[in-house]
């Protein structure tokens, strides 16, 4: 094991990196969930003029779905391989989830702005504010991505991991659904841009609480069977 902690960070994320290259999946499945919720809502409201809630949930609908579809399976695969404990000898539980989360977060990234152009240009709204709803988004992605990470992590030796995900998952997210989908209706229809900047803020702030806690939490997770 390497006594250098950022070394630990970046061979995961290495790590992560080949997996993904070799079979994509993750980042297929988390694609096609969203384009596929951007598509039937968008044609649920087919005609109809959006106003900034529904354009602020539909979008914070999609990222979630996303999210919680595909980032869930950061460490059931490590199960379902029988790589996990070769992966807890190899890093520190501290180094493995910074490295999951990171890799996690730029997945959620470009799923994230790939997902509201694809929004944005079928649902033809306008954004009022660009950079709130920019701000907003990134911050989410980061939250989705540090929380369901640890979810994952959770759930990774259970039965029924599909349904499971769900329901550890959903409950973390509520607080980050409404900060966020608050920050997006500001953004959408560039009023009370107060709240619309507060919102912003809560959501960055439940980051930085995912991130701050999250690691400990892992570390007493992670540990071999």
């Amino acid at each position: 094991m390497s006594s250098n902690w950022g070394n630990e960070i970046r061979a995961v994320i290495r790590k992560e990196l080949c997996t993904e290259m070799r079979n994509k999946s993750a980042t297929f499945t988390a694609v096609m969930l969203s384009v596929t919720t951007v598509f039937t809502l968008a044609f649920a409201f087919y005609g109809r003029q959006l106003t900034g809630d529904g354009a602020a949930g539909m979008l914070w609908a999609a990222l979630l779905f996303a999210g919680v579809g595909t980032l869930t399976r950061a460490f059931i695969a490590e199960e379902e391989q029988g790589t996990g404990d070769l992966l807890r000898m190899w890093a520190r539980p501290h180094a493995v989830y910074w490295g999951k989360a990171i890799f996690a977060f730029g997945q959620m990234a470009l799923t994230g702005f790939l997902v509201a152009a694809l929004f944005l240009l079928l649902t033809g709204v306008g954004v009022a504010t660009p950079l709130m709803l920019f701000v907003s988004l990134l911050g989410g992605a980061a939250a989705l991505s540090g929380t369901v990470t640890l979810v994952s992590a959770m759930i990774a030796r259970g039965s029924n991991r599909g349904t499971l995900a769900g329901v550890v998952a959903l409950p973390l997210l509520l607080p980050l659904i409404a900060l966020g989908v608050t920050a997006g209706r500001s953004a959408f229809e560039g009023l009370a841009t107060s709240s619309g900047w507060a919102g912003t803020a809560g959501v960055w702030l439940y980051t930085l609480l995912v991130f701050a806690t999250a690691p400990y939490q892992f570390a007493a997770i992670w540990r071999e069977p």
